[in-house]
């Protein structure tokens, strides 16, 4: 495999992500690809700082806020994890990534386009 490839899994909670991500493990093992695991938020030091202050009850986050720290960790999620892999030809599962944001911030946040 020359480049890598990024397969995203989204859906809500209770899904079947976490299921359709290890069986897509097994098939690319029994393949002989190399592949890599990951998640949003948190996958990066900084992202494990920014998963608690996301998650905090105590620390009520407006919106935009709540995007920008997404979007913090995403920045440093893609830099430390998803474009190394990529580069070194691995096959990147992702438990969440884009799609999530525009729903969860998107439409359930009720943020709109243009900010």
């Amino acid at each position: 495999m020359k480049g890598g490839v990024l397969i995203t899994f989204e859906g809500i909670e209770g899904s079947g992500k976490s299921t359709h991500l290890h069986l897509a493990e097994e098939f690319l093992r029994a393949e002989g690809l190399p592949t890599v695991v990951t998640f949003e938020p948190g996958a990066t030091p900084l992202g494990r700082e920014l998963r608690q202050l996301l998650l905090s009850a105590t620390l009520p986050l407006q919106p935009l806020a709540e995007l920008f720290l997404f979007l913090a960790d995403r920045a440093e999620h893609v830099r430390q994890v998803i474009k190394p892999a990529l580069e070194a030809g691995k096959v990147v599962r992702c438990d969440r990534f884009v799609d999530s944001t525009t729903a969860y911030q998107g439409y359930g946040r009720g943020l709109t386009w243009p900010l």
